[in-house]
């Protein structure tokens, strides 16, 4: 009868409420809804800037700028230069954080990474703001407010910090979805962002910049109000805090050397089953993935030359983009993977294939009409990202899981360094001929290797799935536990030798439902290697507890 409760009480257990499993999701949805509301206001910002006070033309010249092709013309070199200069300040030092990053994260945890990136980004808010009160030229955007965020990891840091600490607290099982969801909050806030960017600007703010980044440094301080009291300094019990560690030089503590061998380590050891392999196309996925991004400010300056688009046509167009985004993105994973049971590979190799489409769309179209039709077409472009997150958590063990995000989002940035210089010079180099649109041809190569990686990797694969043996092995543990429990009421959860004596006694595997024997190969050798880092988990604490009492 003991044992039947005890049972029940275990499968119980895992049945709690929906709203316990919100973890970083007002914290990315603040932060999104900050950029977001301000995204094109922004664009139009540097463009006004440069007009205004590099160019000196007057105000009314530079809100109708699309009317003037010459002055046009002039003042687009002149931002996309800046937008060049821009994306190589914003992710030149994020690029070198991330090699001390993820390790770091995954021995201290995740929030002091989210809370350090959202005071940077905070920063760069305030200073954007009284940027906008003072006539200084454009480029001072980056000297004052875009290299001192930087050093903080900004976005390369709240991004690796948030999809790590999600991947921390959620099971294997769940993750493509939990990830998806994160994906769909922090989308959503695209299209609403966008919108009400554009009606406060144009109807509420009398476009006035320093009241759009006033509001947008509002929402950035709900975000870190957010990170700092909800979010758990450790998500993992193996993470420790600088004080429980005996940290006095946290500074010294973040640029160990050991931080960046186990970075290596990381991305170069065998794996077995092609792991490793799988990786490093993941890892080269998202680095192809994530040129498109950075079309989207000549993406701006295409519309206004060759659609002749003001603010509000181009924020009636990325509100339509992005609320296809998050429609696809909110409905189109969970149904391809939970209804439709397709792997995560052919997923993203659908999304590729997607946003080839739609940019070719873009690349012919000679009406602004058409730009919506090739804006549906890449819909469910922007699952890529989930999915490969996803699979990345999959590839690795959880304690590697700060590694994997922190070089996915260095994938990001170091391709904004050069990527934002390679759209700026195709971009420069067209304007004014009949191939202007050669920005979205470099896009669709692009997508075209994100496309041939995955389809590589399902053919590896051989139908198999991604899932990491060692969260496998974390399961088939608890199943071990879960099949003693309900014989003999008494096995504690992280006994491991009581699980391998009653296995041994009792040949659990091969009597009970919890345990089926085709789970059993290479079951030994991880279940060994999990016993010794046990051990040496256990000697770790003993020296910390000998150095604390001397």
């Amino acid at each position: 009868m003991n044992s039947n409760n005890d049972a029940s009480s275990y499968k119980m257990e895992v049945r709690k409420p929906w709203y316990t499993y919100i973890t970083v999701e007002p914290t990315l949805f603040f932060y999104m809804m900050a950029f977001m509301i301000t995204n094109v206001i922004e664009q139009t910002f540097y463009l006004f800037r440069a007009c205004t006070v590099n160019h000196g033309y007057s105000a009314d010249i530079c809100y109708n700028i699309s009317s003037y092709d010459k002055i046009n013309k002039e003042v687009q070199v002149t931002t996309s230069l800046f937008h060049q200069w821009n994306g190589i300040a914003m992710h030149v030092v994020p690029v070198f954080l991330a090699f001390f990053l993820g390790a770091y994260s995954d021995k201290r945890g995740r929030k002091i990474i989210i809370l350090a990136g959202l005071l940077g980004k905070l920063y760069f808010s305030l200073m954007v703001t009284y940027i906008t009160t003072n006539s200084w030229p454009v480029q001072y955007v980056i000297y004052f407010a875009v290299l001192p965020s930087a050093l903080t990891g900004s976005d390369l840091a709240i991004f690796a910090g948030c999809f790590a600490y999600l991947a921390d607290v959620s099971s294997v099982e769940n993750r493509t979805l939990r990830v998806g969801i994160l994906d769909a909050v922090y989308l959503s806030t695209m299209p609403t962002g966008i919108y009400f960017g554009n009606l406060i600007f144009n109807h509420l703010a009398n476009r006035s910049f320093t009241i759009m980044f006033a509001i947008n440094s509002s929402l950035m301080v709900l975000a870190t109000l957010h990170c700092a009291f909800f979010l758990k300094w450790e998500s993992r019990a193996e993470q420790v805090s600088m004080r429980e560690a005996g940290i006095r030089n946290p500074i010294r503590d973040f640029f160990d050397i050991n931080n960046i061998k186990q970075s290596v380590v990381t991305l170069t050891k065998p794996r077995p089953h092609n792991r490793r392999l799988f990786l490093w196309f993941l890892l080269i996925s998202m680095a192809f993935y994530t040129f498109q991004r950075d079309e989207k400010p000549v993406l701006y300056l295409y519309a206004s030359k060759v659609f002749k688009w003001d603010t509000n046509d181009f924020s009636n167009f990325k509100t339509f983009l992005n609320t296809a985004y998050v429609l696809f993105t909110l409905f189109g994973i969970p149904l391809m993977s939970k209804v439709f049971k397709q792997r995560d590979t052919v997923i993203v190799m659908m999304g590729a294939a997607a946003h080839m489409c739609g940019h070719l769309i873009y690349a012919q179209a000679t009406v602004g009409s058409t730009m919506y039709i090739g804006a549906m077409a890449a819909a469910l472009g922007p699952c890529i990202v989930s999915l490969i997150r996803s699979m990345a958590s999959k590839v690795l063990t959880p304690a590697e899981r700060g590694v994997a995000f922190a070089f996915l989002s260095v994938m990001e940035n170091a391709v904004g360094m050069f990527a934002s210089v390679v759209y700026t010079q195709i971009y420069n180099a067209t304007l004014g001929t009949p191939h202007i649109n050669s920005i979205f041809y470099f896009t669709m190569a692009t997508q075209a290797a994100v496309f041939m990686l995955s389809f590589t990797m399902e053919i590896l694969l051989k139908g198999s799935t991604l899932e990491n043996q060692d969260e496998q092995t974390e399961r088939l543990c608890n199943q071990y536990t879960r099949g003693a429990v309900a014989m003999l009421g008494s096995v504690p959860s992280d006994s491991f030798d009581t699980l391998h004596s009653y296995a041994n006694t009792f040949q659990m595997p091969f009597i009970t439902p919890w345990f089926p024997e085709k789970d059993m190969e290479n079951l030994l050798s991880i279940f060994l290697e999990a016993v010794v880092d046990d051990i040496r988990h256990g000697e770790r604490e003993e020296e910390h507890r000998v150095g604390d009492e001397a």
